[in-house]
Order: C-alpha cells, then structure tokens, then sequence
C-alpha cells in the first residue's frame, strides 16, 4: 500500500510497519464487526418474531370465544390485560371484514404480523401486532460497539508488538550501517551478534565480521611493509629518467592463508621481525626496500647513484635474506615461519618524479618489475632464481643450474638459473653477517 511522500519521510521503517499493520487491523476488525452485527441483528429479528407469533397464537385462542360472541367490552378488557412486552408495540383484533372490534398500546407503529382467529374451521377473524424492533437493533448495536472497541485495542497491541519487533531488527540493521561508514572510513569495527538477531542478521553479521578482520589484517599487512619502505630521498632528476638497476623481488607464500589463521596483531609482529632481517639486509648491500606490490616486496640496486656492483648486490642479499628466514625457521620457534620466492633481475626503470609519501624516488614504470614479479612466481622455496640480464651482468665466477623456460610478458620464452653457490669469501662474509644480524634482532 503506498504511503505519501512526506509521511515516509517523516516516520521511519519501524513506525511505518506498526502503522500498516495498525490499519489493517483496524480495517479488518471493522469489516468483520460490520458482517457480525448484521448477522446478530437478523438472528434476533428472527427471534422476535418467533416469541411475537407464540403470542398471537395464545391471544388467538384466548380471544376466540369473546369475539364469537361480538363482545367488544371483554375484547378491550382482554387486551389491555394482555402482557405484550418490549417486543410489541400495539395489538388490535379485527373481524373478517377489517372491522376494529379491539385495540391497545400503539398499532400501526412497525412491522406488522397476523394471526388468523377461528373455531370449528370457521374464520371469526384476526389479531394484529405491530413489532417494536428497536431491543434487537440496540443489542446488536451494543455488540457492535464492544467489538469495535476490541478490534481498537488489538490494533493498538498489533501495533506496538510490531514496531517493537521491527526496531529491534532494524536497530541492529542500523548498527550495521554504522559499523560500514566506519569501516568504509578505515576505522576498526567490533561486532557482536546478538543471540535473538535473524538468521539473516546474524549472516550479516558474519561476513561484515569476515569483511572487516580481512581489512584490519590488510592494514596491519600495510603498516607491517610500510615501516620497512625506505623514506623518500631526493631525487636528482625533474623529470622522466630511465635507469639500469638491479632488483630483487620478494613474494610470500599463501600469504592468504596467512591473513586467516593469524589476528591482526599476529599477522604485524610477525612481517615486522621478518621485514627488520630484510632491511638489514638491504642496509648492508646498498639496497632500498621500494614498496610492496600485492604478495611481494621490491628491493632495488643502483637508483638513482648507479653502482656497478648492483647486481652482485642483489645477489648477496637474497642469499642473505635467504639465510636469515632458514636461521629464524631452525632456532627462533615464537616466530611463525614463512617461506618466500625470491627472484632477481636486472634492467631498465622508467623513473618518474614523487608522486605523495612513501615512495622512494618517484614510481617506477616499466616491465622490469613486472617481469621479476612474475619470476618470483616461477620461484621455489628456499632458492634464488635469477634472470639471464642479471646473470649477464655479473663479474664475479658464481656457479649457477639451469632453471626452467619463463615465458615473458611478450610471449617470448627466457631462459633463468638457480642459485647454486656462492665465492668461499661471499658465502663466509655472508654467514659472519647472518650470526650479526641475528643477535641484533635477538637483543631488539
């Protein structure tokens, strides 16, 4: 049933719903008073007609003999003698011809009922009474008001058990809404599910609950990676640069089923120890964690003072960062082990200038990055795998295995390496800065 404009504008959802329910309540209480009294008011006009005929039957038989005799004295005497009751206006007795012998009370007033007089088959004549039908139209009336009334009393208990109902549902639907503008604000929400919520709320409550733990882990995700990301330096170009640098992509593995087993704070402290070992490892190698890009980190060399050691750089690092996650998984057993792909590269980056904080030295455009992404991806646990262009570039005898055939972003297949082993300098440089680092952590 549509409402006017400015009544839903004026009411809200709940005082609508107790409003249409009082109203059809009270309009099927009417119809249903409506057809009651019509049917009461019918049964009791058939009563009284019942109890008026029983009477002129009586007053028939009694009247007989007088007015065989024409005897309109003991006629008039009989009649005013006669207990007609509410139900009777009037009574008259006339003769065959319509001829008034006797009459008392008020005939003529009313519905009129006959009763024919005879004896011995003979017709002496009639008795007439005029109906008095007011008794059963006040009655039926008196039960038109009592249901009236009641209908009244059970729209009004309709009404506030509805919108009783309703507030409640709506009042958790309206702390839904609330808990959504905080959370589309970047606000933490807690939600909980009241026992008497619907199933329906309750779901609701479940998924913004889900919603909401999967935006508190990605802000702890953020805040955990943005401490590490190197502040932004000056950059030395006002404009678009290209440079040629080294990069070492690091992707975390189920990172998704990370974020599902682990609370917020969890999922925090745990990237923060990891990520406080991988900018050690950067300091140490002259790299700078950039940013993080969906699962992963990014790691350059060499941008913007070009360094000829960048790839070598790279290098050392992964193998260093590699050996401190292998050091936390076999002695440190408080620190949730995590696996990581790590992949290395080397080529050009499209340097533009700084956009907003938290960037190093302007955004880095090109397929560079997106091609050491995709070959962390092609990673596997525990290795380092890098690109021909870095292992092109590097000056030192490293001992490599041939790893599989990736394909690039132009569909063209590149061949890449394992890791194997490092110089003995290297590798013991490497292990004196492992057994550094991880006192350092352990006595943060």
């Amino acid at each position: 049933m549509p409402l006017p404009r400015c009544m839903r504008h004026k009411l809200n959802t709940s005082q609508l719903n107790s409003l249409l329910v009082a109203v059809l309540m009270l309009v099927t209480g009417l119809l249903l008073s409506l057809l009651t009294f019509g049917h009461l008011k019918q049964q009791l006009s058939a009563e009284q007609h019942a109890n008026v005929e029983r009477q002129l039957q009586r007053l028939a038989v009694t009247a007989a003999p007088a007015l065989l005799q024409q005897d309109r004295v003991s006629l008039n005497v009989m009649l005013s003698d006669w207990q007609r009751g509410p139900l009777i206006n009037g009574l008259e007795i006339l003769t065959p011809d319509q001829a008034l012998l006797a009459s008392s009370g008020n005939p003529g007033r009313g519905q009129v009922m006959t009763r024919p007089i005879t004896q011995d088959e003979r017709a002496l004549g009639m008795v007439r009474a005029s109906l008095n039908e007011s008794p059963a139209t006040q009655l039926a009336r008196r039960y038109l008001a009592l249901a009236l009334m009641a209908t009244g009393l059970m729209a009004m208990l309709a009404a506030l058990v509805t919108y009783q109902l309703t507030e409640r549902s709506f009042g958790q639907f309206r702390q839904l809404l609330s808990a959504l503008k905080r959370l589309r604000q970047g606000q933490d929400i807690e939600l909980t599910t009241p026992d008497s919520a619907l199933p329906e709320l309750q779901a609701m409550h479940t998924e913004l609950r889900y919603i909401a733990e999967q935006q508190q882990q990605q802000q702890a995700l953020e805040h955990a990676l943005g401490r590490f990301i190197s502040p932004d330096l000056e950059s030395p170009q006002k404009g678009l640069q290209y440079f040629d640098c080294a990069l070492m992509y690091l992707e975390i593995q189920d990172l998704d089923v990370l974020q599902a087993r682990l609370s917020a704070e969890q999922l925090s402290t745990t990237l923060s120890h990891y990520y406080r070992l991988l900018s050690h490892a950067a300091k140490l190698y002259n790299g700078r964690l950039d940013r993080f890009m969906g699962d992963g980190i990014v790691m350059i060399f060499g941008v913007p003072s070009a360094d000829q050691q960048s790839a070598m750089h790279s290098v050392c690092a992964a193998q260093l960062f590699q050996g401190l996650v292998n050091h936390v998984r076999e002695h440190d057993q408080h620190v949730h082990p995590l696996e990581f792909r790590i992949a290395v590269h080397w080529g050009p980056v499209l340097m533009t200038p700084p956009q907003g904080d938290g960037q190093l030295s302007g955004n880095l455009i090109g397929d560079t990055l997106h091609w050491a992404a995709q070959l962390a991806t092609g990673a596997e646990e525990r290795g380092v795998l890098a690109s021909c262009e870095l292992v092109q570039h590097l000056e030192q005898q490293i001992d490599w295995r041939e790893g599989p055939m990736v394909t690039d972003l132009h569909g063209r297949e590149q061949c890449c390496y394992w890791l194997e082993e490092l110089p003995e300098k290297t590798r013991s440089l490497i292990q004196r800065q492992i057994k550094h680092i991880t006192a350092l952590t352990a006595n943060v």
